[in-house]
């Protein structure tokens, strides 16, 4: 779904990883602490709540049991402790109050523009090093070192990648640190701040959903009830979403039936999953997710007045109809999301798009079940087209 652009003059490139038994290492449950600043770099002091929380995000769904951030600073504050600045001893002891096996505890450092990021895996009883791994490269291209640094912590830890490692959730620096400083401010108290930094990284990225998570949290600090209810309504949206992407980053893909039959034999309920029901196959999923992005946008319009989250996601309704269509060409329901591919022109006014897509389905498709929508929807492509 998503590919990184890289120079030839990236400079990007993995130390080698070593991990002493591979077996013996693999942690049963895993805590990552805050990553250290060597730099001098201030734009760059996100990146020490940055990397960490995504890791957590990476590899939770991988075969990895991870300590739950909040479970990890109550730990902290029983000791009177933070996380930036934690000795390793004090790590220690947190880890086995959270009940942890092992501590990821990660530093980062800039020279000459080449960030590198380190990590070391720490079991918690012996407080010996199980494993290491280095990425470095360019600064700007933190999040494909990220994904490298997550996808080597794996081979660490003996565990497979998970799907869609290596997709971010934004692809905006800028987006990323307002993000992240957002939960600095909240986490000093300064709420209202914080607001405005989430407020700053969703307008930066219309399609980062995180900002949204932490704004529902600032709405309810503020005692902003209505608007926190709102929040809450697209933010479910929002994780929906984000359970049909990963679902569709599965290779291979797991369809509903296999969910319900992994469930039974694990013993977990499958409803708990927001795509449950909506993934009999990757055509249907991948409708169901262009509609989910076509709620998202349309309440973030009616409730905030957000045109840029509206227009992101009528653009990425087209984006993954084309995609779609070049991964599964033959597939029957592809017209349905063509259908939402040319309902998104209609309201992004691309009118030639529209009429182009319209005359395409009535040939193609001649008995498709919204004809009578495409019909309103092609009279005025030709009408705002001219003739």
């Amino acid at each position: 779904m998503f590919a990184f652009l890289i120079t030839v003059c990236l400079m990007s490139a993995a130390a080698p990883l070593s991990a002493q038994n591979t077996e013996s290492s693999r942690p049963a449950v895993l805590s990552i602490l805050d990553f250290i600043d060597n730099t001098d770099d201030i734009e760059l002091a996100w990146l020490s709540r940055g990397l960490s929380d995504m890791l957590l995000t990476d590899l939770a769904p991988a075969d990895i049991t991870l300590v739950d951030r909040t479970d990890l600073e109550g730990a902290l504050a029983e000791q009177a402790l933070a996380l930036s600045g934690i000795t390793e001893d004090e790590s220690l002891v947190v880890g086995r109050m959270v009940m942890a096996d092992s501590m990821l505890r990660g530093a980062y450092a800039l020279s000459e523009g080449i960030l590198r990021i380190d990590v070391r895996v720490i079991d918690v009883e012996t407080g010996s090093v199980t494993a290491t791994a280095a990425v470095y490269g360019n600064k700007r291209s933190v999040f494909e070192l990220e994904a490298r640094l997550a996808g080597e912590v794996c081979v660490a830890l003996g565990v497979e990648p998970p799907p869609g490692l290596g997709e971010p959730e934004t692809t905006s620096i800028p987006a990323a640190r307002a993000y992240y400083e957002g939960l600095a401010l909240q986490t000093s108290g300064d709420v209202a701040a914080a607001k405005s930094r989430f407020e700053e990284a969703a307008q930066l990225d219309p399609l980062y959903a995180k900002p949204r998570y932490s704004l529902e949290e600032s709405w309810q600090l503020l005692r902003d009830f209505r608007t926190l209810r709102q929040q809450r309504e697209v933010n479910a949206l929002w994780r929906k979403a984000d359970s049909l992407r990963f679902r569709l980053a599965a290779d291979p893909f797991v369809t509903d039936s296999d969910a319900i039959m992994a469930a039974y034999t694990t013993g977990t309920t499958p409803q708990d999953d927001p795509a449950f029901g909506a993934c009999p196959t990757p055509t249907v999923c991948l409708w169901n997710l262009q509609i989910t992005y076509w709620e998202i946008g349309s309440l973030s319009k009616n409730y905030f007045d957000d045109t840029s989250t509206e227009e992101a996601t009528l653009r990425e309704i087209v984006r993954l109809a084309d995609e779609g269509e070049a991964a599964w060409p033959e597939d029957e329901w592809i017209p349905e999301i063509l259908y939402w591919q040319v309902l998104a022109h209609r309201w992004l006014e691309n009118w030639e798009e529209v009429r182009t897509g319209c005359e395409r389905i009535f040939i193609e498709w001649p008995d498709f079940r919204m004809a009578w929508a495409l019909e309103d929807m092609y009279e005025t492509a030709l009408q705002k087209l001219g003739g």
